[in-house]
């Protein structure tokens, strides 16, 4: 049985989830980074043996302790007791994580959907000297919103998806946290993140708050799209977006937290 204790960080992109996972990195019990390619790497796993010859030779608490090794062994550089792990993908895996961890807890951060599209927008601008290879590097602001919205293969519309469907299954082990609190009133909100996930509050330093990953930013040739200001307040960028992909955003109404 492992040592640690394990919850998952999920959500929408560029709705807060660097921002959380280097606030809860201040407690010196908690580790958190951004996206981990953990749930991937499961999901590849599954699908292995479920294509074995042999996959009926393996029962449900083999299987059950091989998941659990894996996570231990992701993590077992990790000397903290506490581990946070981020994907876009573990909202809509609460009954896996369950399964696991009978009282864990999934934390997703959402936004405006205009925001998120803005958001990327703008670190785009801000590297117009690389090419765009996020999500299919469209040529113009039309092309690079349509293929984040992409139903199938988008990744904003895949996670908003993602969030739906844990929040059906099991809403009880999700706990959204908007952006606009979380930059607002940051105290409030991690209090009641902490009240979630039953462990003492830490009294953290929102004027202090460091975290970048230049090397990650660097291969999708964003640089700093995980460049933290040392001060949590909300300053949304201006919008860059065309009115009528505004309007397109708008009416499709995909903020169903509101």
């Amino acid at each position: 049985m492992s040592n640690k204790i394990y919850y998952f960080i999920s959500g929408l992109p560029r709705s807060g989830t660097t921002l959380l996972a280097a606030i809860l990195n201040q407690n010196p019990r908690f580790y958190a980074d951004i996206y981990s390619p953990l749930l991937n790497t499961i999901d590849a796993v599954k699908i292995c043996l479920t294509a074995s010859q042999n996959s009926t030779l393996v029962d449900n608490e083999q299987r059950k302790n091989f998941f659990e090794g894996m996570i231990d062994g992701f993590y077992k550089h990790v000397e903290k007791p506490i581990v946070f792990d981020s994907n876009r993908r573990w909202s809509s895996h609460p009954t896996f994580l369950n399964t696991l961890y009978p009282h864990t807890k999934i934390i997703c951060c959402v936004r405006d959907i205009v925001q998120i599209l803005n958001s990327f927008e703008t670190i785009r601008q801000k590297n117009s000297l690389h090419g765009y290879t996020l999500n299919g590097g469209g040529e113009t602001v039309y092309t690079r919103c349509e293929e984040l919205m992409a139903r199938e293969t988008g990744i904003v519309s895949k996670a908003v998806m993602s969030l739906r469907e844990g929040g059906m299954v099991s809403p009880q082990m999700i706990y959204l946290v908007e952006y606009e609190s979380l930059c607002k009133n940051p105290e409030n909100t991690m209090r009641s993140i902490y009240n979630f996930i039953e462990q003492p509050y830490f009294n953290h330093d929102f004027n202090n708050v460091i975290y970048s990953n230049e090397s990650f930013d660097r291969s999708i040739n964003l640089e700093g799209l995980h460049t933290l200001r040392k001060k949590v307040e909300y300053k949304p960028p201006k919008c860059i977006l065309p009115a009528d992909i505004v309007d397109e955003c708008s009416q499709r109404k995909m903020e169903f937290w509101k």
